[in-house]
Order: C-alpha cells, then sequence, then structure tokens
C-alpha cells in the first residue's frame, strides 16, 4: 500500500464527514446526534434490544450508548423495560414518536444523497456504491483481525501448522489417502519446505496459538514463472475476518515481487468460502491442470496474472 494512496483515501473520508455534518455530531436538522440517530435506526428494525446490543451495534462503549438512550428516553423516542432473564439490564424499544423521528431523518438523508447521486452518471453512482461498500467492508475485517498477527513460519512452528492441516482436512473430510495436500510429506516440515528463493509461508496467530496459515512456492512441472499458492488452511476462529483476503493479497505481492508471471491454484468445491475468494480478488478458472502439483483429485483450477 502505497503511503499516498492512504493519505489521499483518508482525506476523501474525512471530506464525506464534514459533509455529513458529522464533525459537528449532528445527524439531523432537528439536532438528534450521530449516536442517537444510529440508535433509533437499529431500534426501527429491531422489536427490542438491550443497551448492550446497541453499543456493539454501533461500535461505542456502553456509557455512551447509555447516554444517548437516556437522551432518547427524555424526548419519549424510546421507552425502557425490565430484562425478564437479567433485572439488572434493561430493554430498550422504539416509540411511535420515535418512528416518525426515524423517518425524518431518513427523509433528509435521501434528500442529501440522492441530491449528490444526480450529479452522477448511472454508471458512477454504481462505483460509488459498490466502492462504499467495499471499503466499509475492509475496514470491519481490520477491526476483526486486530487480535491476530501473520509472520513468517518457524521451525518452532512446525507441529503446530501440521495439525492445523490436519484439522482442517478432516473438517471438509479431505483425506491424505484420496491424494489431497493433507498426505503431502512436506506438511511435518513446512518451515523447511519453504527455506529456498522464491517460496514463502506465513502462519496466523492468536493468543501465541498458529490457528492458520498459507504460502506460496515455484508451481513443480512448469518452466513459465509460475508460482503455486499452497496450504491454506484456517481454523473456524479465523473465518469470516477477511484473514484469508489478506493472506492471499500478501502471497500474491509476494510472488509479483520475487518476478513470477502468474499464480496457480487447486482447490476444490468443497471449500466454497475459498473458491468464491478466490473469483472475487480475479483469479480465473482454468479447464487444464498446469504443472504437476501431485493433487489430481482438486476439481478446481485457478491463475491469476500478476
Amino acid at each position: 500500500m502505497k503511503e499516498n494512496q492512504v493519505h489521499t483515501i483518508r482525506k476523501h473520508s474525512r471530506n464525506l464527514a464534514r459533509e455529513w455534518k458529522l464533525v459537528a455530531n449532528r445527524a439531523d436538522q432537528q439536532g438528534l446526534t450521530v449516536p442517537e440517530a444510529h440508535a433509533l435506526i437499529e431500534l426501527s428494525t429491531h422489536k427490542t434490544l438491550s443497551v448492550q446490543n446497541i453499543a456493539d451495534m454501533l461500535l461505542i462503549d456502553k456509557s455512551n450508548a447509555s447516554r444517548a438512550l437516556a437522551s432518547l428516553g427524555k424526548e419519549q423516542f424510546v421507552e425502557f423495560t425490565e430484562n425478564k432473564e437479567d433485572r439488572r439490564a434493561k430493554d430498550v424499544s422504539i416509540t411511535t414518536s420515535g418512528r416518525k423521528r426515524v423517518q425524518q431523518v431518513h427523509i433528509e438523508a435521501d434528500e442529501l444523497v440522492g441530491g449528490a447521486l444526480e450529479l452522477l452518471s448511472p454508471q458512477e453512482q454504481e462505483v460509488v456504491a459498490e466502492g462504499l461498500k467495499t471499503y466499509a467492508k475492509a475496514l470491519r475485517y481490520n477491526r476483526l483481525q486486530k487480535d491476530f498477527i501473520i509472520r513468517p513460519i518457524t521451525k518452532e512452528d512446525n507441529s503446530a501448522v501440521a495439525a492445523v492441516i490436519r484439522k482442517v482436512s478432516d473438517e471438509f473430510g479431505l483425506r491424505a489417502k484420496d491424494g489431497y495436500a493433507v498426505g503431502d510429506p512436506m506438511v511435518e516440515s513446512m518451515s523447511e519446505a519453504y527455506a529456498t528463493t522464491g517460496t514463502r509461508y506465513w502462519v496466523v496467530v492468536k493468543d501465541g496459538k498458529v490457528v492458520g496459515g498459507g504460502g506460496v512456492a515455484p508451481l513443480q512441472g512448469s518452466n513459465d514463472g509460475l508460482c503455486e499458492l499452497q496450504k491454506m488452511y484456517f481454523m473456524p476462529e479465523c473465518r469470516g475476518t477477511g484473514l484469508g483476503r489478506r493472506m492471499v493479497l500478501k502471497a500474491l505481492d509476494f510472488a509479483r515481487q520475487s518476478g513470477y508471471k502468474a499464480c496457480y491454484l487447486e482447490t476444490t468445491p468443497e471449500l466454497r468460502e475459498a473458491t468464491s475468494l478466490y473469483e472475487t480478488l480475479g483469479f480465473a478458472r482454468q479447464e487444464s491442470a498446469l504443472g504437476n502439483t501431485g493433487h489430481g483429485v482438486c476439481e478446481l483450477r485457478y491463475l491469476y496474472r500478476l
């Protein structure tokens, strides 16, 4: 990531916040604060929520959520009831007045966004919508990854990496006797297998424990400057966090810097989330196998031009 790209995106994000009046902590012309408006919007789509539910949804601490809800309560936009399971907790629901206020928030916001979109072509509107969606997802993934570390494998990681490969393979029914990668001899000594030039393997660590990994190496049986994405395995706690995406992008960046022309991979339909990721990132399906991976059992083949 180039530094000027980071600065450019930050600049545009600041401008967006200013245009939305978020710097002044205003969400509408009648004086609702941003947390108040967001709380009302969430409550308008749920029968009841707890204060903690709302704090989690808005990514703020419970005390800030409580202050916003207390203010909404004074205006009779929300009402509080005793939680049946925990008498110390309160359930929150939106009132009729609150729903009317949410409608006003939506009307003002729709006018702001609609007016701006009228200045864009249909194609530009699609670019904006998809770009914002992708950017928001990346920010979410970055937040979810804060407790994980990705680093190069060491010899001390060998047994842990082998255990992850076996556990994930067993979870998806990928057996060594059928020809899947879990049966490769290198599984027991991954650090040594990826110690040569043009190879690299990274592990994902959480709380000092290896919970995933992935690597890249020259594609065996090919002299066309191709590398292969290999041994991508992630335990359940890694999934849904974007770590697979980060690992693939890291591997592609390494491959590009190492002078490879393209990156090849083979996988199986059982790994649906993985195949979806590869296709989203631009890997193209191949009709026939390339090189000699030793895993003819894998029905899906992809290639990414670097």
